[in-house]
């Protein structure tokens, strides 16, 4: 093999501008042998060898290297005005037996309008970079993780209350793989191994009948390790729970609320309108925040309203508990969002009430400010009033709800949003006045305002598929077709989360290295490709790879090692019947657990998800071509009742 590190070779222009190419320029005979290379500091290392695929480390059996020598036997020797169709059947990428890649490009060596050799030019691919996301979905994918962390902090409390429960067990397990799914890019990379620890001892939790409590203080610790990394790589001002968001989208009906308050409690009958619209906003803001206790007060205090203006002086003390709780709440979420542990505080006095409702609401708040520091319950407390304990009780029982993250929304979002709720209001105060037949198409208008597309979609799961790709060391194009479906926001939700479990199977259990591709003959880069449609009141969802398929023989040999099949029944299985083994909890192929997969969970999610919606699920798989995955779910539109005038209830 000849070198010129300090001339290029003199054959084409192409050759003469080596030294301005980074990578390797290789010029090749009829055979493929090496005329002369010249390798840039760019350049993928050069073995010895005449034969250039050879040197370069190219697996000459390969797809890729037949369409080479192909190139090399029609070109050389051609008329060089055949060359453009000639290169047309080039491979552009060449994969090396170290499983790196090479970009390729061709030129033709003339002689006197001949083709007499063809040049390379070839230089490694980089890897796919592991890349972060834009804010606002690195803000979603935080919040989203924030709120499946809840959900296991709340199955930790009941297995503390219950050991041998198994459901809970189950149900972190889930949740806690959603959570390792969705962590990717550098800024996460420590969150993503804290969460694959902790679900490494949530499975050793499964194994046992009941649960250790040294075992689940442990992993309650890991949680709030866990949490304390989500928050840390959180961007900051952003909304940060339930209550944030309600205070910000309340804060003109509060000032409302107090001025008009004011105004009857001096008499002024006129304001109770004024009043009720506040109330109204409040309360709808508490419903969509589940502040169940707050929005119970809000119902009271529009019966108030109406006594007051008829004219109950005394109801106005009714009325004036909604002013005291809201500052009340507002006042604890200060004072435990800056206790370290304070919102797991309330949330856990809060599920102690939920199970132990006959035990008295003040003796539970006296521990609870035994335990910490909340100068503001304590005060609650202190006046001794029913008011205060009621105020002070719905506090505890909304904490849970009150610190549930809360995902940002833009201005143009927030618009939108008043904008629907004041057309359902406007609705709601034609209740009785106008016959239901002619609202329930309004109602079912404004109700089409608050479905959402799927499109947001499409960016992340593009994203999810590059940073794994990159992680896995595998090349793959996500094509993803949502169409114009307009889902609720639940179900854009449960979709968003089922495909984040799909893609990640797919990739991993479905998209093959690339040596193993070209070997079959395949490109080197996997396809996953994404659908969803609409079809009448369901959502259909495919999942489709161009990948191995599954080894229908290795479900029965795990069937069979798990026990779930004896060895006549394995042999009998037909493969609807092996594939629908892959939903089983637990059930994985996988060689060894690995931070994306091996501990049989992705399906198992998938099928929760769906069966609870009432949905359904279908895989069917081809060995060599790859498999597709089928999800139905029912498209509900969400159901507006329509809320009785202000007085009645």
């Amino acid at each position: 093999m000849s070198r010129a590190p300090d001339r290029p070779p003199a054959a084409s222009e192409a050759v003469r501008a080596a030294p301005r190419f980074p990578g390797a320029i290789v010029e090749l005979d009829a055979s493929g042998g090496i005329v002369e290379a010249w390798c840039g500091p760019a350049a993928p290392a050069l073995g010895p060898g005449p034969d250039a695929l050879e040197a370069l480390g190219v697996d000459a059996g390969g797809p890729d290297a037949a369409l080479v020598q192909l190139l090399l036997a029609s070109a050389i020797g051609a008329p060089y005005d055949a060359w453009p169709v000639l290169a047309a059947g080039a491979p552009a990428t060449l994969p090396r037996r170290d499983g790196q890649v090479l970009a390729a490009t061709w030129d033709a060596v003339t002689d006197g309008g001949a083709i007499r050799a063809v040049v390379m030019f070839a230089h490694a691919l980089a890897a796919p970079a592991t890349e972060d996301d834009g804010p606002a979905e690195f803000s979603r994918i935080c919040v989203d993780a924030l709120a499946q962390l809840g959900e296991c902090e709340a199955c930790l409390l009941r297995l503390e209350r219950e050991p041998g429960a198994r459901a809970p067990v189950h149900q972190m397990f889930r949740a806690m793989h959603t959570i390792k799914g969705a962590m990717r890019g550098p800024r996460l990379r420590t969150s993503r191994d804290l969460a694959h620890q902790i679900e490494s001892a949530i499975e050793a939790l499964r194994e046992l009948d009941e649960s250790p409590a040294s075992l689940v203080a442990e992993i309650a610790s890991l949680l709030r390790q866990l949490r304390t990394a989500i928050d840390a790589a959180r961007p900051r001002n952003e909304v940060d729970d339930a209550f944030t968001d309600l205070l910000r989208d309340c804060r003109p009906a509060v000032v409302d609320l107090q001025l008009a308050t004011d105004r009857l409690a001096s008499g002024d009958a006129g304001t109770a309108a004024a009043a009720t619209r506040a109330i109204e906003r409040i309360r709808a803001a508490a419903d969509r925040a589940s502040l169940r206790a707050l929005a119970a007060q809000c119902r009271s205090a529009a019966r108030a309203v109406d006594a007051v203006a008829t004219g109950s002086a005394t109801a106005i003390d009714d009325l004036l508990v909604l002013d005291r709780q809201l500052e009340l709440y507002a006042t604890v979420h200060r004072e435990a969002s800056a206790l370290p542990g304070g919102p797991a505080l309330l949330a856990a006095m809060s599920a102690q009430l939920a199970g132990d409702p006959g035990r008295g609401a003040g003796e539970a708040l006296d521990a609870l400010c035994a335990h910490a520091s909340l100068p503001s319950l304590a005060e609650a407390l202190a006046a001794a009033t029913p008011q205060a304990t009621r105020c002070a009780a719905a506090v505890v029982a909304d904490a849970p709800a009150m610190f549930e993250p809360c995902a940002p929304r833009d201005d143009t979002a927030q618009r939108f949003d008043r904008a629907r709720r004041e057309l359902s209001d406007a609705l709601d105060a034609l209740h009785g006045r106008v016959t239901e037949g002619e609202l329930t198409p309004l109602r079912a208008a404004v109700d089409r305002l608050s479905l959402v597309s799927l499109a947001p979609l499409v960016p992340r799961l593009t994203g999810l598929t590059r940073t794994l790709a990159a992680e896995l060391d595998k090349r793959c194009d996500t094509r993803v077709e949502l169409g114009d479906v307009l889902v609720p926001p639940a179900t854009a939700r449960i979709v968003g989360d089922i495909l984040l479990h799909a893609v990640r199977n797919a990739l991993d259990h479905g998209i093959e290295a690339m040596a193993d591709r070209a070997a079959a003959g395949k490109p080197t880069a996997g396809t996953i490709e994404v659908a969803a449609y609409a079809m009448g009141d369901r959502l259909v969802v495919t999942v489709r790879d161009d990948g191995a398929g599954i080894d229908l023989d290795r479900v029965r040999r795990r069937a069979i090692e798990r026990g779930l099949l004896s060895p006549t029944a394995a042999a009998a299985a037909d493969p609807a019947q092996l594939l629908e083994l892959l939903f089983q909890p637990g059930f994985s192929t996988a060689a060894r657990v690995t931070l994306v997969s091996g501990r049989g969970i992705g399906m198992d999610v998938i099928r929760s998800l769906v069966s609870e919606r009432g949905g359904s699920v279908v895989i069917a798989a081809a060995p060599g071509r790859g498999t597709e995955l089928t999800i139905e779910l029912p498209i509900e539109l969400p159901i507006e009742l329509p809320i009785a005038a202000a007085g009645t209830g």
